[in-house]
């Protein structure tokens, strides 16, 4: 999980979810990887329709 956290911070976004699904699958229950998860996909889903937007323009 540590793994994740740093590449989120880092912006590596890719790597932060690989990292997240791992420790998930080791840590099933987890309500704290859960919820790093659902925090990367608000992100992503903000990132993809800022970039729509701006092709918009």
């Amino acid at each position: 999980m540590n793994m994740g956290g740093i590449q989120h911070i880092k912006g590596d976004y890719a790597a932060a979810r690989m990292y997240y699904e791992r420790a998930l699958h080791l840590n099933p229950g987890s309500k704290l990887l859960k919820e790093n998860l659902a925090k990367l996909d608000r992100l992503e889903k903000r990132l993809t329709e800022i970039e729509k937007n701006q092709k918009g323009f």
